[in-house]
């Protein structure tokens, strides 16, 4: 029979129904609306048909989803996970064999491997394939938890086959629910670090308070040496959504009819349960963000139990998948005292890795000292108007005393290493409040000891549970984000370091210096790997560092836990790939026709999200949440503008020296900062273009399709020489929401922050947050612009739509690409 008339966003959406639907046990097994592939026996005890009959007294009537998985339900999803139309199957399973290696580094050494609901353990055999490979099979091990013998019989076999070299030993499955099986986990295992898999997107059954309660319990069945590897279907839009719960060849439509005929034999009216006597309707509900299974009577069904009928034209909820953006994650992350440690997501699937917040701020701490390890000078000051190398050492660890104790009495140390600077580029005899600087800063093996006293002290507070969430994650956000300071910091040293080299060697430099690091390639090792590898696949690590192993396995110079998004990355073929193209000729100058100019429709958006400190972590001029606004169309170039570009803007046709696309002010700064040219290229004396990266001196030729870094000023230079301007953050919103239906705009949210033109300014209704007041409003000076998405050495914890990154104009260091914009034609 054809399917009920397809819904979106309509149909009864009774949320005290929802709230009222009875679980079937206990967290039980992972089945239902996200359909985990392991075989239950049938639902016919006592407390099931109790639940059951529950559903059914509800307005709309509920029936509880583990009756989709009797055998003959369970066949019928092993075939809906083969259907072209059902992507979620097939998109975890491609991901985890894409990043098995990078997953498993998230993963310590000695870790126990622990599956809820583990069915046929096929997807978790890559990921033990992965830890074989890095630790030896010996110091593997596998515990399943699932409530059926028959599931966790057919995993021990499957792993047992597909995993060979593990002993028997090694595997190990627990008959019990969820928490109950975590604590029996936790019995064996006192002391070992318990990596929780939760795979099928399964989290999709429980409503938002109870997946947080369900990680609230985690903890306290398992302890605090727990991760979390979550995996999420994403919010995509309405016409993939339905077709993978409404397929063409009706399987779907087949299992959730079986459902119903389940369940009204379990009650002992089977007679009535012909699967034609039922209509399926399948509703996308966009304000809850989830897909609705229904069925809908086709003629009255008599006494199916306590006196219940069910009447013709009436609609029985089925099955219900809630989906998840990446802010839905972060605030289940953040409600449940779990932090985003790793992310690892396309366009259509999410996984990512969950740790406590005080393993997270250890995971931080080893970053941090893998980084240090390397700079063989810490007196080092490659940028003027930042501190030497080491204050940033003693300012990160001051500074998580400073959040997360926030009444303890401060040292000497504490106030000394408090906050760093940030001066006027026009006049940096302007800045900010900040301490007043020593005659001389403390010696290495002080500030060494300072940092390891506080940290002992910090641990023991989130030991003694006095540490707050939120101030946790004020502490892990601030020193990521100073992590990549400290990259574009070694990107610089890099660049003197190539520099005076190159002059011992008698290489004269050309008065030309230009800062360029972005590049595609090092988007894409980010995606594959952790972010920080060069073109051979080498560790970037500082010129003066070598590679540091971490205890997880990664060698990545320190800089770790990044987000893997393997969306958009394209190679951009053009004229200018060997730095050749067209003379340069009068003003008005264009892109490259390779840079095709998109139109992006007019349409709303909203800026700002809801800040409430109770639902999750965001920065103060993050939000509040403003009222729709509309954006007219606009052009704008498909890709950020590419080293060729830049090269024939500043080199062939010498931008700089161009006065009249220029404003004064910045060209002086600039002057100043880099000798006309942006931070990290280095034009030799014989036309030869370098790109310094940290670590890494690469020759312009090979990087030429890479985007180009550079600051405001410079990117808006070169857009008046092109005829044309860069983006407002309005419009930056308006273009990213495109990207959602279209893959017409490249690397937007990736690949290098996104310069806007908008000033750094407070949304209407801003408040300063109390933990740090000076965040923000220190910087609402006319003098900060925004700019938006990430960075190859963006921690995945900062990655999202509504964080606003901030940086003065003429600020020539930070990674950050800009692309042509223009008003509609």
């Amino acid at each position: 029979m054809a399917p009920y008339t397809p819904s979106v966003g309509d149909g009864p959406h009774d949320e005290a129904m929802y709230e009222s639907t009875p679980a079937i046990s206990t967290y039980v097994n992972g089945q239902g609306p996200n359909r985990n592939n392991s075989q239950e026996t049938r639902l016919e005890n006592a407390s099931d048909i109790a639940d059951l009959k529950a559903g059914l007294l509800l307005t709309p009537k509920h029936i509880p989803c583990g009756y989709l998985y009797d055998d003959r339900g369970s066949q019928l999803y092993d075939e809906i996970t083969k259907l072209d139309e059902y992507y979620p199957f097939k998109a975890e399973k491609d991901l985890l064999n894409q990043h098995a290696t990078e997953i498993v580094s998230s993963i310590p050494a000695g870790s126990i491997l622990v599956e809820l609901g583990c069915g046929t353990a096929e997807k978790t055999s890559v990921l033990l394939h992965a830890l074989i490979a890095r630790d030896g099979a010996s110091n593997v091990h596998f515990l399943g938890i699932d409530v059926s013998m028959e599931a966790l019989y057919m995993a021990r076999t499957n792993v047992m086959k597909q995993c060979p070299q593990l002993s028997s030993k090694s595997i190990e499955m627990v008959c019990a629910d969820y928490l109950e099986g975590l604590k029996q986990a936790r019995a064996r295992h006192p002391t070992a670090m318990l990596c929780v898999l939760w795979l099928g997107s399964s989290v999709g059954n429980l409503k938002p308070h109870e997946a947080v309660g369900f990680f609230q319990s985690v903890q306290e069945s398992s302890g605090p040496n727990t991760q979390i590897f979550l995996c999420t279907d994403l919010w995509k839009d309405a016409k993939t959504l339905h077709a993978a719960y409404c397929d063409s060849q009706g399987v779907t439509e087949a299992f959730i009819k079986n459902g119903m005929t389940h369940a009204l034999h379990a009650v002992g009216v089977g007679a009535q349960a012909d699967p034609a006597c039922w209509l399926y309707d399948v509703v996308i509900n966009p304000v809850d963000r989830r897909v609705e299974m229904w069925l809908v009577a086709n003629e009255d069904v008599k006494g199916v139990c306590d006196s219940v009928d069910i009447h013709k034209g009436e609609r029985i909820l089925m099955e219900m998948s809630r989906k998840f953006t990446l802010e839905d994650i972060r605030q289940l992350a953040f409600q449940s005292n779990f932090y985003v440690q790793d992310t690892w997501r396309n366009a259509k699937y999410s996984m990512q890795m969950l740790v406590s917040t005080s393993e997270a701020m250890q995971r931080c701490w080893k970053a941090t000292d893998a980084l240090f390890d390397g700079i063989s000078d810490w007196s080092v000051q490659p940028i003027d108007v930042r501190h030497p190398f080491g204050f940033y050492y003693g300012h990160l660890a001051s500074f998580a005393k400073l959040k997360t104790m926030p009444r303890d009495e401060q040292s000497h140390m504490d106030e000394m290493y408090s906050r760093g600077i940030d001066p006027s580029m026009a006049d940096p005899t302007k800045c900010h409040s900040h301490p007043d600087l020593p005659p001389e800063w403390p010696a290495k093996p002080q500030v060494q000891d300072y940092v390891q006293k506080v940290r002992t002290h910090i641990l023991e507070a989130f030991a003694s549970g006095s540490v707050k969430t939120r101030d946790a994650y004020i502490a892990l956000e601030h020193e990521w984000m100073h992590l990549e300071t400290l990259a574009y910091m070694l990107a610089q040293e890099q660049r003197l370091s190539f520099e005076k080299s190159s002059a011992s060697s008698n290489i004269a430099q050309s008065s030309f210096s230009t800062d360029s690091s972005s590049d595609d390639e090092m988007s894409a090792k980010r995606e594959r790997l952790n972010g920080h590898a060069d073109s051979e696949g080498n560790g970037v690590t500082n010129c003066n560092t070598k590679g540091n192993k971490h205890a997880n396995g990664n060698t990545n110079g320190g800089l770790s836990g990044h987000t893997h998004a393997n969306g958009n990355s394209h190679s951009i073929t053009d004229s200018h790939t060997n730095g050749n193209g067209d003379s340069c000729s009068s003003n008005g100058h264009v892109l490259p026709q390779s840079a095709s100019m998109i139109q992006i429709p007019a349409g709303d958006i909203t800026l700002g999200i809801d800040t409430d400190p109770s639902k999750n972590f965001a920065w103060d001029n993050e939000g509040p949440q403003q009222s729709p606004q509309h954006v007219s169309s606009f052009q704008m170039a498909s890709r950020p503008i590419s080293n060729a570009e830049f090269y024939k803007f500043a080199v062939e046709c010498r931008g700089y020296e161009q006065e009249e696309y220029w404003k004064a002010e910045d060209l002086a700064c600039l002057r100043k900062a880099t000798k006309l040219c942006p931070a990290t290229w280095t034009v030799q004396a014989d036309g030869e273009v370098f790109v310094h990266r940290p670590g890494k001196s690469t020759p312009l030729a090979r990087v030429m399709q890479q985007a180009v870094w550079v600051s405001l000023a410079e990117a808006q230079a070169f857009c008046k020489w092109a005829g044309g301007r860069v983006m407002t953050e309005e419009e930056y919103e308006r273009a990213a929401e495109h990207t959602r239906y279209s893959d017409s705009v490249l690397d937007l949210e990736q690949g290098g922050w996104e310069w806007t033109c908008t000033p750094f300014a407070p949304l209407q209704g801003f408040e300063a947050m109390s933990e740090y007041p000076e965040y923000s409003t220190d910087f609402f000076d006319d003098c900060h612009f925004v700019v938006k998405g990430s960075s190859p050495y963006t921690h995945a914890s900062v990655i999202r739509r509504s964080f606003r990154n901030y940086y003065q104009k003429e600020y020539p260091y930070v990674f950050a690409k800009f692309r042509m914009c223009k008003d509609a034609e």
